[in-house]
């Protein structure tokens, strides 16, 4: 090879020669291999023999040794091989190398599709694999799908690593997020086999009703630092867009609690219940235009003996608020368009039952199905969420984070389930702990709400997806994830950033 290669071997105190003289067959600059200690002098005294550079790790702080034989690498392009892979051929260290030694690119990282479609449509995704693919997507790099510096074979060049500084890699998942910021072209030439070295979960062992383990909390941690990097970079949102929003009108009405100033109320009626332990249920369904579905689902919300049914009508030119105010509900209406949490949490602010029930109107659901939540939240639950966990795989990208959220608050149990989605209910009691005004970021609401300790269960299932309205300016793009997907991915990374502050603070 023309270009100086270093070869740093890390990993584990296992000592293979037959993957050193494959390593030596390239005709690298140098070999530096990493141990975790100084106690097995047998393999030092042989490694050494070998003409091999040797690194003791300092732990953490080194990154299991990372940091330090970086710091030695000398050669123009340094590959980081785990110890372990005695699988991996001359031939494909050679190929893996490629579009370094040719330079055509500064990163290359192992291709690890073929890997991950054997179980992608048949399960859900490790917690690692899960934050790996979020990490990139979130980012604005879906197309790397899994593969980050966090995984071997991985190689770069001397430029990346001075332009990035020593200490970035002292997390790979930061130095993962910078090499991204500062534009490095990255390659993924070839799929190099590491089933040998990393953990391949079963069906069973991958279910999301599996609890983490300590190996993947501490894993976790790594992705969190950086977003959290990232987060200080790109702001809360990480540049995703709010859509609109009225998040002004929300801390408007909450700081003068006066919801008269900004909208028109008319006062509707209902009807006590038996039905819910002596609890009584508010219905809030935040509307826009839907006068062709309001008056099917008001039908089926009279049947569940709502205390109160509350319409908030936003940025609507049809009959729906007439048709609202037919059925005897209380409607909220406001000229503008809102964005439907905030909708959700304004009709909250004002709801008088022990229970809240939240709904869309744009297609009917039971009132059976409706019932069910709230007699949920009647039994002593605080938030009863729809059950989505049906095991469609692969999940789709707002299931992914979905997923994640849960996962990084140590709910793993509860899969997909979500605010986000509806119907779910909720407790007076809860509201009031968490503010009603932070439902106007669903995600932020469901966090706090595990914060505070609140129960939350994954209840009843109700399918949404079916007769989901589809707006076409919203669920579809020519090109990236649509603008809906793109403003509930921003949710939960405001989520996440809110979870972080209140990690440090």
């Amino acid at each position: 090879m023309g270009n100086k290669v270093s070869v740093i071997l890390i990993g584990s105190n296992i000592f293979d020669e037959v993957l050193l003289e494959k390593v030596w067959s390239i005709k690298p600059f140098e070999i530096i291999v990493v141990f975790s200690n100084e106690e097995n002098s047998k393999f030092i005294s042989t490694v050494k023999s070998k003409s091999c550079q040797i690194v003791i790790s300092d732990g953490i702080q080194d990154n299991n040794g990372y940091v330090s034989a970086l710091n030695k690498a000398k050669g123009d392009i340094i590959l980081f091989l785990d110890s372990r892979l005695s699988s991996i051929s001359s031939e494909e260290i050679k190929k893996f190398l490629e579009p370094l030694t040719n330079k055509q690119a500064d990163v290359v990282l192992n291709n690890l599709i073929p890997n991950v479609l054997k179980t992608r449509n048949k399960q859900w995704p490790d917690p690692i694999r899960l934050c790996k693919e979020v990490y990139n997507d979130s980012l604005g790099h879906n197309s790397l799908f899994i593969d980050t510096l966090l995984s071997f074979p991985h190689a770069y060049n001397q430029q990346v690593k001075n332009q990035l500084g020593i200490d970035c890699f002292v997390n790979l998942a930061v130095a993962h997020m910078q090499i991204l910021e500062h534009g490095f072209k990255i390659a993924r030439p070839i799929y190099v086999n590491i089933s040998s070295i990393e953990r391949q979960y079963t069906r069973e062992q991958a279910h999301f009703s599996v609890p983490l383990t300590e190996w993947e909390q501490e894993h976790i941690k790594l992705f969190l630092e950086g977003w959290g990097n990232w987060f200080q970079i790109h702001g809360n949102r990480g540049n995703y867009h709010d859509s609109g929003r009225r998040r002004d009108l929300v801390l408007d009405i909450k700081k003068n609690n006066n919801l008269s100033n900004y909208a028109k109320i008319y006062e509707g009626n209902g009807r006590t219940s038996s039905l819910y332990n002596g609890k009584q249920l508010s219905i809030i369904i935040p509307v826009q235009n839907e006068e062709a579905t309001i008056a099917a689902v008001l039908s089926q919300a009279r049947y569940a003996e709502p205390l109160e049914i509350i319409v908030v009508v936003n940025g609507s030119t049809d009959n729906t608020e007439e048709i609202a105010r037919l059925y005897g509900t209380t409607v909220v209406v406001f000229e503008e368009a809102l964005g439907i949490d905030v909708g959700r949490a304004i009709g909250a602010s004002i709801a008088k039952g022990d229970i809240l029930l939240f709904i869309d109107a744009d297609f009917p659901i039971s009132s059976y199905d409706l019932q069910q939540y709230a007699l949920a939240v009647s039994n002593g639950v605080d938030i009863a969420l729809n059950n989505l966990n049906i095991n469609h795989f692969p999940l789709y990208v707002v299931n992914q984070y979905k997923y994640l959220l849960n996962i990084i608050c140590n709910r793993k149990d509860l899969g997909v389930g979500s605010v986000v989605a509806i119907p779910h209910a909720m407790s007076k009691s809860c509201l009031n702990g968490i503010g009603w005004h932070t439902l106007m970021n669903p995600n932020i609401a469901h966090v706090k709400s595990i914060l505070q300790g609140y129960t939350i269960s994954n209840v009843h299932f109700v399918d949404v997806m079916s007769p989901n309205k589809i707006r076409p300016d919203q669920h579809f793009s020519s090109s990236g994830h649509p603008k809906a997907v793109l403003r509930i991915n921003g949710d939960h990374l405001e989520a996440i950033a809110y979870l972080l502050d209140k990690s440090i603070n």
